[in-house]
């Protein structure tokens, strides 16, 4: 059969088509429902800094699973699930690469489960405790799910700052405690600080905005022995001396690139079958204490917070596409970047 998917080539995107064949061992097939973009990750891409161009694109879908092949122990014909693949109408790809949507899960949300378990990672790195308050610096995509979870898990209070008012007032509907526009009052923040006490600064800050300069100013709001967590890759941009101010006030600074932890855990048991001494299992079986948060899990938690109410990300899908609109929608919202307020767009593939 052939596939439609998309192609990253210098200056623009292109749809192309290609022949696919039937899923390896362990392997599935997957007919695509939607997949999310973002300029973050699109222009990390386009700008050659992860791998060369021409490259396949895209990097969060939600898709079903039409067959399977030899050796899947784990999904079926019909399950929903997400991967780590390109955009494209159908792909084949490893069972490994997919975690199972939880039945009833609304798969428009559930197509940015890359960019939501990077905010869920960010959060736990910081260690956040309820009661605590905090900032995040950015309310693009990954810094509003951050901000989701620092007020899921008992942030008090949660401010966000950003350059776009649009995106301010997404955060603001999905229930953060203050949100300032730091291009319209750049003194907003420190003022806020100020006006609410925490003039020893703030134990938790989140720099999600995607450039290095913001980066002082959390170094120079953080309180003594707090954690300025830094969620956002910059390619080309000094870093400021922020070596100073983190220094002494014994402050840490915490990187949280999400494939620095596991992406999924599989573990082998000693059982006893009958008689002594134990024997190993056949099998590998999921990992999902709650010790070690892999990947997989944190998706999954993603993915629940969803379904069960927790969590409603409709405010961040800025923009919504048909796949067969991919190569304007990135020439439109991605190469130049000039739009700006695009925090997350959803292609349909249906």
């Amino acid at each position: 059969m052939k596939t439609i998917y998309s192609e990253a080539q210098p200056g623009k995107v292109v749809l192309k088509e290609k022949e696919i064949g039937k899923p390896g061992y362990g392997e599935v097939l997957l007919k695509a429902k939607y997949s999310a973009m973002s300029p973050g990750t699109e222009n990390g891409l386009l700008g050659e800094h992860i791998v060369p161009l021409p490259t396949s694109i895209g990097y969060a879908m939600v898709a079903e699973v039409i067959e399977v092949g030899e050796g899947v122990t784990e999904l079926k014909v019909g399950d929903h699930v997400v991967s780590t693949i390109e955009h494209a109408q159908y792909i084949i790809t490893s069972e490994m690469n997919c975690t199972i949507c939880p039945e009833g899960v609304d798969l428009r949300q559930a197509a940015f489960w890359n960019l939501g378990h990077t905010g869920m990672y960010a959060l736990r790195r910081s260690k956040l405790e309820m009661g605590e308050p905090a900032v995040i610096l950015g309310q693009g995509f990954v810094g509003a799910i951050t901000a989701q979870c620092a007020r899921l898990a008992g942030a008090c209070p949660v401010i966000v700052t950003d350059l776009d008012q649009k995106r301010l007032d997404a955060a603001k509907k999905m229930g953060v405690d203050y949100a300032i526009n730091s291009k319209e009052d750049p003194d907003g923040l420190e003022n806020l600080l100020k006006e609410l006490g925490f003039t020893d600064g703030v134990p938790v800050v989140f720099e999600a905005t995607g450039a290095r300069g913001p980066l002082m100013q959390a170094a120079q709001i953080v309180s003594e022995r707090g954690r300025v967590v830094m969620i956002s890759q910059v390619h080309g941009e000094a870093m400021p001396p922020i070596d100073d101010p983190i220094m002494q006030k014994g402050a840490s600074l915490i990187g949280t690139y999400v494939n620095s932890k596991p992406y999924k855990l599989r573990r082998a048991d000693l059982l006893i079958e009958g008689g002594w001494p134990p024997v190993m299992g056949k099998t590998l079986n999921r990992y999902h204490n709650s010790d070690v948060w892999t990947c997989d899990e944190d998706i999954r938690v993603f993915l629940d917070m969803i379904k069960y109410g927790k969590l409603d990300i409709t405010p961040l899908i800025s923009d919504e596409f048909s796949y067969q609109d991919i190569p304007k929608a990135y020439a439109d919202n991605v190469f130049p970047n000039v739009n700006g307020a695009m925090t997350g767009g959803l292609i349909k593939w249906d």
